[in-house]
């Protein structure tokens, strides 16, 4: 080929690509105007899922406080666990419309299983709740024991009895191929072994029924294979090599000695030492990590990663203590809240929460939006070339928010009706540690007709995959059109 040819050839192919690259720009030109909003900063409304003021659960709706996303909710080893030639298994009667009323309220559930309760109220009952034929055989072999409490008998067993431990962790194995991952369960405490599922004797007298570290280990390495998603929680670091396992856990003596507030201010130690309840796992929790040279200090940053939680003691509501919601007992509960990095509490329950008309009440919803969470949109930057939207959202917390619920955008046209959606499935909510910043990005599709849009976006509630009723994730902004959807911009197509 001669070289006129080649370059006739050259000339052609460029004339063509040109030719080409005209059409497409004439075909599919547009000119996109992106004008984001401006976002301001306001505590997010209270409830707001997963964090705050906890209430036990309840059958009737109007026993559940209105301000509450949470519900404890305590099952007997005997009415969820059938055991039977030895093998245990799971009695999801026991749970699951338990889990559909949590649901149809918008709430999640903090479950704990447990077999032992000094106290229960009720005249036939010793209890200790063990399936019948479980609890016949452990009697058998010579494992049960009874004391009196509180002018009642007090029945309870040896803990580190083979049968019982098979018992428990086939149970536990069973229990998390059932309930794993399931939305409305916002964590399980790995209760089962002591008084109330607590991991303490309390009110039986015989120190053989104390499980040993190497058993209650076991117990805890069956919950943690069992339970890969769903958040788990103990009762105590030090015991059973707890603090080896990604879990978090929960003070049920909140507040006593919680904290080294005392240090801090000499009315509370002045209160804690007037009455005889010294004792607090988050206590026991704070000496273990600043004891042994050190060597712990690592879970300080446990909560990173893992909840934290509890339960505020009746005590608190007896003198020498006064209300909660003012003085002293309110900076140690804030002190306590944020040295622990704590996202919910429960125990305040409907007697607990000031009158609606008061001052006090608006103080109790001021400290449930200091628990855990506070995520709110910074800015937002629209780049017209590319259609792209890019947020940036921070946590105003104390604490992330432990599950990846992603984001949804969407446009909606002039008349209101949505014309695109869009989820980042990428995003992780769970890394959105306080004080720390994150971007997710919203990008606009090439076939919007001429027109004017806004764009929007929300977290969405995983509970949406079993109820309709969920509670929206609120942000800590007020540009919401609607609970738990905020507009971020103005998008125009020309």
């Amino acid at each position: 080929m001669n070289s006129f040819v080649v370059r006739v050839t050259r000339s052609a192919a460029l004339c063509f690509l040109a030719v080409a690259m005209l059409l497409s720009v004439s075909c599919g030109s547009r000119k996109v105007t992106i004008t984001p909003y401006a976002f301001t900063y306001q505590p997010s409304l209270v409830p707001n899922p997963m964090k705050g003021f906890a209430s036990f659960y309840r059958e009737k709706d109007e026993k559940i406080p209105t301000d509450s996303s949470l519900e404890y909710v305590g099952l007997k080893f005997s009415e969820i666990c059938t055991w039977e030639n030895g093998k245990s298994s799971v009695n999801p009667e026991a749970l699951d419309p338990t889990l559909e009323a949590i649901a149809n309220r918008g709430h999640n559930a903090i479950l704990r299983v447990y077999m032992l309760y000094p106290g229960y109220n009720s005249e036939d009952c010793t209890g200790l709740f063990l399936p019948d034929a479980l609890y016949e055989k452990i009697k058998t072999e010579g494992d049960i024991y009874a004391n009196q409490y509180e002018g009642s008998r007090l029945e309870y067993p040896d803990f580190n009895n083979q049968t019982l431990l098979t018992a428990m962790t086939d149970f536990v194995r069973a229990f998390g191929k059932l309930y794993d991952g399931n939305p409305t369960i916002a964590t399980v405490q790995m209760g089962l072994y002591g008084s109330w599922g607590e991991w303490n004797m309390a009110g039986c007298q015989n120190s053989k029924c104390v499980m040993t570290d190497d058993n209650l280990n076991r117990l805890i390495e069956a919950y943690t294979a069992a339970f890969k998603h769903t958040k788990l929680m103990a009762r105590n670091p030090s015991l059973g090599r707890a603090y080896d396992y990604a879990i978090g856990f929960h003070d049920d003596n909140f507040m006593f000695n919680t904290s080294d507030f005392h240090k801090q201010n000499a009315q509370w130690k002045s209160l804690l030492k007037k009455q005889h309840w010294t004792y607090g796992t988050l206590q026991q929790f704070h000496d273990f990590m600043d004891g042994n040279n050190g060597q712990y200090a690592p879970l300080w940053d446990r909560w990173e990663t893992q909840m934290f939680g509890g339960e505020l003691s009746g005590q608190m509501y007896q003198p020498p203590f006064g209300s909660l919601w003012s003085g002293t007992e309110h900076e140690a509960l804030l002190y306590c809240i944020g040295q622990f990095h704590v996202s919910w509490i429960m125990g305040v329950g409907v007697d607990g929460i000031p009158k609606t008309d008061s001052t006090e009440y608006q103080t109790y919803l001021e400290t449930a939006g200091r628990f855990g969470y506070d995520i709110g949109l910074v800015s937002a930057e629209g780049k017209d070339r590319f259609g792209t939207i890019t947020v940036t959202l921070t946590n105003y917390g104390v604490a992330p928010f432990y599950y990846d619920w992603p984001i949804e955008y969407w446009l909606t046209d002039s008349d209101g009706a949505t014309v695109f959606t869009y989820r980042d499935d990428d995003f992780r909510l769970s890394e959105l540690l306080p004080d720390t910043t994150a971007q997710s990005e919203m990008l606009l599709p090439d076939d919007l007709k001429a027109g004017e849009y806004t764009a929007c976006l929300r977290f969405v509630n995983s509970s949406e995959s079993v109820s309709k009723k969920v509670m929206p994730l609120r942000l800590a902004n007020d540009h919401a059109v609607r609970d738990g959807v905020y507009e971020i911009a103005h998008v125009t197509i020309e």
